[in-house]
């Protein structure tokens, strides 16, 4: 799938959780943001969650798309008085399609810095090859 069709359509299922978050009266809260990689054997997919607490994050593999869920904390009352309110908290969930076909739960996540990991193993990695032109010599049998 080219990189553009996938990012498209990340967009829409975004948009989509939205429209029925609207639709059920749910205020729209904290969205973190997310980056697939290639990694050759695997795919990495890099979520940013700012202090988000490891023990509200959860995830479901199903089929060809991953849901990540969990929740940003409001500032307690003790904080003091809110001048200013930008930062968003409250529960979340993104679902994303996996770019490529992954083994099924091998997904293995960590969280560093504020950005969730999750590692998965791809069903068909990719290989690097690399090519080059053949010259006469390569085409008689002899070594350069």
């Amino acid at each position: 799938m080219k990189e553009s069709t996938l990012a498209r359509l990340q967009q829409l299922m975004t948009v989509r959780e939205e429209a029925e978050a609207l639709s059920q009266g749910e205020a729209r809260g904290f969205v973190p943001l997310a980056d697939w990689l290639d990694e050759g054997s695997t795919l990495t997919l890099l979520l940013d969650v700012p202090a988000v607490e490891p023990g509200t994050l959860e995830m479901q593999e199903d089929g060809g798309v991953l849901t990540v869920a969990g929740e940003r904390a409001s500032l307690p009352p003790e904080a003091g008085r809110l001048l200013l309110s930008e930062r968003r908290a409250g529960r979340f969930s993104r679902t994303l399609a996996f770019p490529e076909a992954v083994v099924p739960g091998s997904g293995e996540a960590s969280l560093q810095a504020g950005v969730l990991r999750v590692q998965f193993r791809k069903q068909h990695p990719t290989i690097d090859a690399t090519y080059r032109e053949l010259d006469d010599q390569d085409l008689q049998g002899e070594t350069p």
